[in-house]
């Protein structure tokens, strides 16, 4: 076992945090809870909007999301899956049950859920190197690298309390808790965030709904609000670009990485986050071929298109056809098993039909959930990376 600096671990975290951390060294985190249920996951000082899951007494998280948190890289296959550090790695082999690190193997209980593979939080512990904490009171398990500036007890308080809401707006609900849906629809809008992301994001908060944002660079400098309002309210936000136009987008592998690397330092400048979620302009097919899927996904980014389009921005005085179009697709789907993942725009014209489509659809029992990055992408390429 790693030797522990305790003066370290007291300055930085409280005893508090030190009692926890010489409970949790020996085995994945236990509680008295029984079955599966949604808990918080904090990172140093962030909580972030990962979904966490208590299993049968021990926390997993989403690998994937997880390890881009702590700056790890995953590749590998879907059977034998690399997760790499600085200083150590380790390959999971969900079909086996097993880790292997060097010469070792040993077992490792993984499972899927809502299309993101979970391991239990202490595999980061054992093979990186970050310390781990829980609290089941909250319920919040935070992992932290020796950077973080809050104790455990701050940290909880800190997140204890609720989001401030604006006089006379809709509350916007982050849902971080919010249990994985039985029937789950996926509302993603293309192009902003613009003039009119503040009305749409109260629209949805009137539905108890959440959206996937896929937004262009110079868009997000322009309302870096309303790129914080939507985050906040659960809403998740992906990249679209910078330029939006063909000839400059697709002008090489190279171009479409650039823009995709811009637009995400331009999230970051405006809301603090960044995202590997991608949408490329109009579509992955045809321009988004072989070489630039390598070129871009190898980079960390995971390509989503869609499933269901509205076509509100062709028809955008024909409110009555784009409710009608995407109702009956969704339809289609629904019989075919499929989840709908429905292309919309943030633009006035959207705004008439989404009260509309959210309304019929949480009649026929969905629930709008949000793309996240440990889910099995939607593309035309059908490209699982």
């Amino acid at each position: 076992m790693k030797k522990i600096d305790w003066q370290r671990m007291l300055r930085t975290g409280g005893l508090m945090f030190l009692v926890a951390v010489l409970l949790l060294a020996a085995a994945p985190l236990k509680t008295e809870a029984a079955g599966t249920r949604e808990i918080l996951l904090g990172y140093n000082d962030e909580l972030t909007g990962i979904k966490a899951e208590m299993n049968a007494g021990s926390v997993y998280v989403p690998l994937r999301e997880t390890a881009q948190k702590l700056q790890l890289k995953v590749g590998g296959t879907t059977e034998q899956v690399l997760v790499s550090g600085s200083k150590h790695s380790i390959v999971i082999v969900p079909g086996k049950q097993q880790a292997v690190s060097g010469a070792k193997t040993s077992s490792l209980k993984t499972y899927v859920s809502a299309g993101r593979l979970m391991v239990p939080v202490s595999l980061f512990k054992g093979t990186f190197n970050y310390a781990i904490a829980y609290d089941a009171s909250v319920p919040l398990v935070r992992i932290t690298s020796g950077k973080q500036k809050l104790n455990l007890q701050s940290f909880i308080e800190q997140n204890r309390a609720k989001p401030s809401q604006q006089p006379g707006k809709p509350q916007d609900k982050p849902q971080t808790s919010k249990p994985v849906s039985s029937k789950p629809i996926y509302l993603t809008f293309d192009d902003g965030p613009t003039a009119h992301t503040n009305e749409l994001l109260d629209i949805l908060a009137q539905y108890d709904a959440r959206g996937t944002f896929f937004m262009l660079g110079p868009n997000i400098a322009s309302y870096p609000k309303s790129v914080k309002r939507l985050i906040a309210s659960g809403s998740a936000a992906g990249l679209h670009g910078m330029t939006h136009v063909k000839n400059k987008f697709y002008a090489s592998p190279e171009s479409a990485l650039a823009e995709m690397k811009q637009d995400n330092d331009a999230l970051y400048k405006a809301a603090g986050v960044k995202s590997s979620l991608i949408r490329t302009p109009y579509g992955s097919k045809p321009y988004f071929k072989q070489a630039y899927r390598d070129k871009v996904l190898s980079a960390g980014f995971r390509l989503w298109d869609w499933n269901v389009d509205s076509e509100d921005w062709k028809y955008k005085a024909d409110h009555t056809r784009v409710i009608r179009s995407v109702l009956d697709q969704i339809n289609t789907l629904e019989r075919q098993g499929t989840v709908p993942v429905v292309l919309m725009h943030d633009q006035a014209a959207t705004l008439k039909v989404l009260p509309e489509v959210l309304k019929t659809l949480k009649s026929k029992g969905y629930t709008f959930e949000v793309i996240d990055s440990g889910m099995t992408p939607v593309n035309f390429w059908h490209d699982k990376r």
